[in-house]
């Protein structure tokens, strides 16, 4: 069944393949469900995934049942794969079978229906939990974005990727579109700016912003300046699409409309209703983690580019405002989602902030004396060493025994000794941080004592300069 899909390109959907699991009359309970929702009532895209995860529902129940059809499905089968699929795949199921509900039509037992209509879907993982979970979903390092970047641009040298794939990859790397974004784009979002001597000064993109519940994407836009790498692949793309097509591209063309030459060769030809972006994507990728060794095809998505460009902007400093525009959000609520301080982020961050770190390690109130100038030589006072064999100074007024002797060095009472063991301290600080790092604690845990760390070394460099 061919039908107008929501980038006013045509879709096919196979209801009869599909549902080919069910029976004959719950097949065609199920199909006229589906066609229902495409009556206006859903969005094509909406339903292809509905007909997709009813199919594999079915016939994951029908083989696990000797390939029998299923005339009726039961609330033991949703509960069974309930529990063996990710939240996402739950979701897009019981958003089917609820519609199949509202409909009224058959096919499904009356306990299924009671349940679904009285239960609250399963919450899946957050999003952060998810990528601390699995390190394929944490976002790339800045080495690694290099690296996809060069394999990306390698490609289209050796001219085994065509402008096409090269201003796809752009775009999701740089810009972190959607797919679902760039099959709506038309070469008329597309502003071209020129200096005076013709020469292109920038281009500007006009971003359909989807997901939006019960709006059109292409009625809510915004707008973007596209980088200079990225305005340039998008030039160099519509070069190429002018000459396949022979003419220039009409505003409502689709950008991505190049049909690659299949195994058998021949010439690559432009189609006017559009490809596939999810297709492009995995032939394309391919040839991305061919050139790079420590990366597979699983661990190249849209998604995981995504956060990785909002969690390398916050990292950066950027305001939720920006962090928003950047990622296509119309809201800040779900920006936690995206972002992900990584060791490298935190390390970045740390670099930004090293003036301020100075500072804060200047800003040691305590004194370096000989150990006969302290004003109290009892023991009492005296600022014992961790391993207890030495001391590193004296309290210049009353003991008050918290956190020494680590956080002696950050009190300005503390008399510290020039002859004390302040580097087997330091020594200890790193090695606790280095163990921290090593079992996998978070990064707060690894920096805990960061500041203790700098005072230490403040010490150690004014022993130092005495010497």
């Amino acid at each position: 069944m061919t039908v107008p899909s929501d980038a006013r390109k045509h879709s096919t959907i196979q209801l009869k393949n599909s549902l080919r699991a069910l029976s004959d009359a719950t097949r065609l309970s199920a199909a006229f469900m589906l066609i229902d929702a495409l009556d206006g009532h859903r969005k094509t895209s909406t339903v292809e995934k509905w007909t997709s995860e009813l199919g594999l529902f079915c016939r994951t129940i029908s083989e696990l049942l000797g390939d029998r059809k299923l005339n009726v499905i039961t609330l033991g089968m949703y509960l069974w794969y309930e529990e063996i699929k990710g939240p996402s795949q739950v979701k897009m199921l019981r958003g089917a079978l609820l519609y199949w509900i509202s409909t009224g039509a058959p096919g499904l037992q009356a306990e299924l229906v009671t349940h679904l209509q009285t239960s609250s879907p399963r919450p899946p993982r957050g999003m952060i939990a998810v990528q601390n979970d699995d390190p394929t979903e944490r976002p790339f390092s800045t080495a690694q974005v290099h690296a996809i970047l060069d394999a990306v641009a390698q490609l289209y040298r050796d001219h085994r990727f065509d402008s096409q794939s090269n201003f796809l990859w752009r775009l999701m790397i740089s810009e972190a579109a959607r797919p679902s974004q760039m099959s709506l784009m038309q070469f008329g979002d597309f502003t071209i700016n020129r200096n005076s001597d013709g020469t292109v000064r920038s281009v500007r993109m006009m971003a359909a912003m989807v997901k939006q519940a019960g709006v059109p994407a292409r009625s809510y836009m915004t707008e973007h300046r596209l980088s200079h790498a990225v305005a340039h692949a998008f030039m160099e793309h519509l070069d190429y699409v002018e000459k396949l097509a022979g003419k220039k591209p009409a505003n409502t063309w689709p950008v991505f409309g190049v049909q690659l030459p299949n195994q058998q060769g021949g010439p690559a030809v432009y189609d006017k209703t559009g490809i596939t972006i999810a297709h492009l994507i995995l032939r394309s990728r391919k040839l991305i983690v061919e050139a790079i060794d420590d990366l597979d095809a699983t661990d190249l998505f849209n998604r995981r580019l995504k956060h990785t460009k909002l969690t390398h902007l916050a990292s950066a400093g950027a305001s939720v405002d920006v962090l928003a525009h950047a990622g296509y959000q119309t809201s800040t609520i779900s920006l936690q989602r995206y972002i992900n301080l990584t060791e490298e982020s935190f390390a970045e961050i740390e670099a930004l902030l090293e003036d301020v770190h100075i500072e804060i390690a200047s800003a040691f109130a305590g004194e370096v004396i000989e150990r006969s100038e302290a004003t109290f030589k009892d023991p009492e006072h005296r600022i014992v060493a961790p391993s207890l064999d030495d001391d590193l100074g004296a309290c210049g007024a009353v003991p008050c025994s918290v956190l020494a002797s680590y956080g002696c060095y950050g009190c300005h009472r503390f008399q510290a000794f020039r002859d004390g063991p302040h580097e087997m301290l330091e020594a200890k600080l790193v090695a606790d941080q280095e163990r921290a790092r090593a079992a996998g604690l978070p990064a707060q845990t690894v920096q805990l004592n960061e500041r203790t760390l700098a005072n230490v070394r403040h010490v150690i460099s004014i022993v130092r300069e005495r010497s």
